[in-house]
């Protein structure tokens, strides 16, 4: 029996025989109540996955997605009763009350660990999973939580998917509210499964069995088809009155939809083809609404799983084959090639082929899939049983490597697998139409729900009553008094945060995440009330990004995007614009022109429909929230103004920096407290907050002690009245500001399956492959990035302007798997250097000063034209030197370094910054053959030593060598700064043996070295292509830093010489 990929579809109506159909309903009433009710604990109402008890578990306890499977053939039998004998059938009765006890036990054992989902919800930890199986009898648990992979998204989302299923079927499984508030926090224990690395259906995590999680296409694609399933449904059931609905995360559904889209067809990472994507995409999820998606995965799978025998769960799958090792639970990386070919074949898979199929109508294949299925039925006492799988015989082994399918495969003992079982059976009740694809399924999820809107709705929200009058004045259509409340997003978390909240079960409810743009896009009635909410990517108080008046004008497109093309429901999706009276009155048109462009009926090709919130009412969907007690936003008061009025808006010189780089923190408060310059203050404070941290500031003697983040927001503040970016990112910076929407951008990258690499350098700590909470991404930028904190804010900029990019023009991005922020950033900057005949530290102070929308158009022209920009980067990088030229310098002399090896001795020198005799007066020297040196980050000004210093200082003055020192004692890391001495020491050495040569441009250290690390990598793995030198520069660096002296001396003049060779200069 080979498993056909393509098979022909028919809609052929079945043969109707009501006296056959009795007997077929007889057997399988008496066959599942021999093999599955007869297993069901009658206190538990729980069942065994099996009977087995191997060293791979003990079949005989509860698995929760078992547990659900196994009595689908059940619910089906119980709806084959109903539907011939009428809803009073006693059968019928009795078989649904089976059903209700299975799943109120599995229920019962999840409520005994409520403080697990509780500690789950917030920490995203395994150990605080619930558990994935249970005590057959007692419903307890019976593993530890470190000695299981519990963690299996996709069984809890089944759980959920099946609750939605019966109550929809009108079969009402919950029965008070402290059961409905656990499964309000199931939604939200389920809702990040776009981000969460779990065990997978198969409860190993990655192939290699190492109990490594990863993110799973099976579990993302359950758990999206539980959140929809779930959305609106009353959880009382057929008894309801519309009071015990659950909330839904919408956003959560979009994102789960992006990333199941970006793995599929893959199951993982480690996994390209695994048999249980046939659950996402056929029966019972039917998550995927693309087509064509659907159609390449199960190609893939029937492809490349596909037997005589059922289906291999994945490739390379040593699960109960004669060759694995049963005395251990995990796989060597290479001994994972010994199953290739042998794998196991499990019949489960055409009993999934075989309901989905009956489902979609397609009769003709639904008779071929069950006919191949019934094939592998083994008899055990008059009943046809499916074991759990097929394996090759030892003797087979060799023969079945070499010509794949040719060997006789045996069943293994764990027989019936029930799971198996119930399938069949239920594939049995609807070809012989017992029952309908309908009564299985009274969620429709097999028919593809249409996805999208026509229309987005869009309102105008006047922060204050004059720019309502205003606008009302301008014609705008905005009504003249709020019949509808406008809230901010804040106050819509708050009123959601009581779903589910219980504190009988310890349980809080929804988390404190930000609220999504598509939760905002509903209309909401509470307590009598008409709400709507602000996005809060919109809101002015979550970032400064949303006072640049044109990024605010990106974001909403952004987000007409997403409302457009995700939306899903009755109703049409509401985008709520506020309008800030600060920005408003500095430029009224932008926002007239704005709503002129909506009232229109289109932007961006989008089709919208702009109109006072009284009129798009009955367009939009409503949602009823609990009539809780809201609680009340607290009165924002007008903080203090502490500072002077910063009336001077001039920026600084680099000569005003480095002297308050040189400045006691007493001296630094005075200049704070007598400051009226803007751009001194935010340097001043920025520097205070790096030398005091957290603590308080006394700005003059018997004052109260200030926070600095409450002086920094003062400026900050400031900075954004005039509109001076330089100074508002300095700022945040400076207050660890983070934009909440980071753990979302990066998430969307990821699950285009692209990586994130934050900082200068690409290294293990600053690759971000997992999805991380916006707060982590920021503290992993401040680790790798350089100590300006406008760097940082600049780099978050760049993360959301990437998302914005992919959702918005895709192709951008082709061929790139990794986006490094801080390369990028410097191509930013070589563009703007190359534009206005800059140095990189001129255009680095230049990019700092431009609003966050400029900084988007920058990156979007480098990523349209990558080339030219790199081509730009090389360019500032380049050297243009004059004079005759030797490139070969006498070597250091040098020591073997004692105790430890050149990193350690490198370390030590570094952290004593002890330098060679003559040192400062050879830098001396060094400035009379270059433009200037760049000690340390070259995009910072103040690191630069300009070539005029020999006018003015002398070779021996004490000055200069506190300058140098100075400069040199900023390098953080000791064995940096060491490699940045012996770098100056190289370049000195060059010149003393090239006395006419003349750099006609600034030495950046950091240049020098980097090119320097490639070249000694380049020497020492000369077979390496030059493409592939990114993908181990983090080895290279470790490689340079335990190199002699001397060794990197050679590499350092031999990048010196392809820097001025690049363009054949020399």
């Amino acid at each position: 029996m080979v498993i056909e990929p393509d098979m022909v579809v028919s809609k052929t109506e079945l043969p109707r025989d009501d006296k056959r159909r009795d007997e077929v309903l007889e057997r399988l009433d008496r066959a599942i109540e021999r093999v599955v009710l007869g297993r069901q604990d009658p206190i538990s109402g729980l069942l065994p996955a099996s009977t087995a008890h191997t060293i791979h578990g003990n079949y005989g306890d509860a698995w929760v997605r078992d547990c659900v499977y196994s009595i689908q053939c059940v619910w089906g039998l119980t709806l084959a009763h109903r539907r011939r004998d009428g809803n009073s059938s006693p059968r019928a009765w009795e078989l649904e009350q089976r059903v209700v006890a299975l799943m109120r036990g599995l229920l019962r054992s999840m409520l005994r660990q409520a403080n697990k989902v509780e500690r789950f919800k917030n920490s995203l930890d395994p150990l605080d999973a619930l558990h994935a199986k249970y005590d057959g009898s007692s419903g307890d648990p019976v593993v530890a939580d470190h000695a299981w992979g519990h963690l299996q998204l996709d069984a809890t989302s089944l759980f959920l998917l099946q609750i939605g299923q019966l109550t929809r079927g009108g079969c009402a499984v919950i029965r008070s509210r402290d059961e409905a508030d656990f499964i309000q926090n199931l939604i939200h224990y389920i809702a990040r499964a776009y981000r969460i690395p779990d065990y997978g259906i198969w409860e190993r995590g990655d192939k290699g069995n190492h109990g490594c999680p990863e993110r799973n296409a099976s579990s993302i694609g359950m758990a999206k088809a539980a959140l929809e399933a779930l959305d609106g449904l009353d959880l009382y059931g057929p008894h309801g009155d519309g009071t015990c609905r659950v909330i839904i995360p919408q956003g959560a559904i979009v994102r789960l939809r992006r990333a199941l889209v970006g793995l599929l067809p893959r199951e993982s990472a480690s996994k390209e083809a695994d048999s249980a994507c046939l659950s996402v995409v056929g029966y019972p999820a039917w998550a995927v609404e693309d087509v064509d998606l659907v159609d390449r995965t199960l190609r893939r799978i029937r492809r490349e799983l596909g037997g005589h025998y059922g289906y291999k769960r994945f490739l390379r799958d040593g699960h109960q084959t004669v060759v694995e090792d049963e005395s251990r639970l995990h796989y060597e990386p290479e001994e994972l090639s010994e199953f290739e070919g042998i794998e196991s074949e499990w019949p489960l898979f055409l009993a999934f082929e075989l309901v989905t199929a009956c489902c979609e109508e397609r009769w003709d294949e639904a008779r071929s899939w069950h006919t191949k299925l019934k094939k592998l039925a083994v008899q055990q006492n008059g009943d046809a049983l499916y074991p759990e799988l097929y394996l090759v015989e030892r003797s087979g082994i060799d023969d079945e490597r070499r010509s794949p399918g040719s060997q006789r495969r045996i069943a293994n003992t764990n027989l019936p697998l029930i799971w198996t079982q119930s399938l069949a059976w239920l594939g049995e009740m609807l070809l012989e139409q017992l029952i309908t694809p309908a009564d299985i399924d009274p969620c429709n999820r097999r028919t593809p729900a249409a996805l999208g809107a026509d229309s987005v709705l869009v309102a105008i929200a006047p922060e204050t009553e004059a720019v309502r009058k205003a606008l009302i004045a301008a014609g705008c259509p905005i009504d003249a008094e709020n019949t509808i409340n406008v809230q901010p997003s804040s106050a819509l978390k708050d009123r959601l945060k009581f779903a589910g909240n219980n504190t009988r079960l310890g349980l809080s409810g929804r988390p404190g995440h930000r609220v999504e743009t598509e939760e905002t896009a509903r209309f909401y009635r509470q307590n009598g009330q008409q709400l709507v909410f602000i996005p809060t990517v919109l809101e002015d108080s979550n970032t400064y990004l949303a006072d640049d008046t044109q990024q605010l004008l990106d974001s909403v497109v952004d987000e007409l995007h997403l409302l457009q093309r995700h939306w899903r429901g009755s109703g049409l999706p509401l985008l709520v614009i506020p309008i800030n009276s600060a920005l408003f009155q500095q430029d009224p048109e932008i926002y007239l022109q704005l709503i002129r462009r909506l009232e229109s009926g289109s932007l961006e090709a989008i089709s919208v429909q702009c109109d006072r919130l009284s009129h798009l009412a009955a367009q939009g969907q409503w949602v009823d929230l609990p009539n809780n007690q809201a609680p009340l936003n607290g009165t924002n008061s007008t903080p203090e103004i502490v500072l002077r009025d910063a009336t001077d808006l001039r920026d600084l010189t680099a000569a005003e920096e480095q002297e308050l780089d040189d400045t006691s923190i007493e001296q630094l408060t005075q200049r704070l407290r007598s400051s009226s310059l803007l751009h001194e203050q935010a340097e001043v404070l920025e520097l205070l907050q790096r030398r005091l941290g957290s603590q308080q500031l006394q700005l003059s003697p018997g004052q109260r002690p200030i926070e600095l983040r409450q002086l920094l927001a003062e400026v900050y503040q400031h900075g954004l009245r005039c509109q001076d970016w330089n100074v508002v990112r300095r700022c945040a910076g400076a207050m660890g500001m983070v934009h909440p929407q980071l753990d979302d951008a990066l998430t969307d990258l990821l699950v285009r399956q692209k990586q994130v690499v934050v900082g200068r350098n690409y290294t293990g700590q600053s690759r971000l492959s997992q999805p991380q909470d916006s707060t982590a991404i920021a503290e992993r930028i401040e680790r790798t990035s350089g100590i300006d904190a406008r760097e940082r804010m600049l780099e978050q900029e760049l993360l959301l302007a990437l998302d914005s990019i992919a959702r918005r023009e895709p192709t951008l991005l082709d061929g790139s798997l990794t986006l490094q922020l801080g390369q990028l950033l410097l191509l930013l900057t070589s563009e703007l250097a190359g534009e206005q005949s800059l140095s990189q530290d001129e255009a680095f102070e230049i990019l700092c000063c431009e609003p966050p929308h400029k900084i988007r158009s920058r990156l979007r022209a480098v990523l349209t034209d990558v080339e030219h920009a790199k081509a730009a980067l090389q360019r500032t990088e380049q050297l243009h030197v004059s004079g005759r030229v030797q490139w070969t310098v006498p070597d250091p002399l040098e020591r073997s370094p004692g105790n430890g090896d050149w990193l350690q001795h490198r370390i030590r020198l570094g952290s004593l910054q002890k330098v060679p005799r003559d040192f400062y007066a050879g830098i001396w020297s060094l400035l009379q053959h270059c433009r200037g040196l760049v000690i340390g980050d070259k995009l910072e000004r103040r690191n630069r030593l300009n070539s005029r210093l020999v006018l003015e200082k002398t070779p021996g003055e004490r000055n200069f060598a506190t300058l140098v020192d100075h400069l040199l004692s900023r390098i953080e890391a000791p064995e940096y700064r060491q490699l940045c001495c012996e770098c100056l020491l190289s370049l000195m050495a060059f010149v003393e043996t090239n006395a006419d040569v003349r750099f006609d441009d600034d030495l950046a250290l950091d240049v020098v070295i980097g090119h320097a690390v490639r070249v000694g990598w380049q020497h020492t793995h000369p077979s390496m292509e030059l493409n592939e030198y990114p993908k181990h520069k983090a080895h290279a660096w470790g490689q340079f830093y335990l190199a002699s002296p001397g060794d990197c001396r050679r590499w350092q003049v031999i990048a010196l010489r392809e820097l001025a060779e690049q363009n054949r200069l020399v």
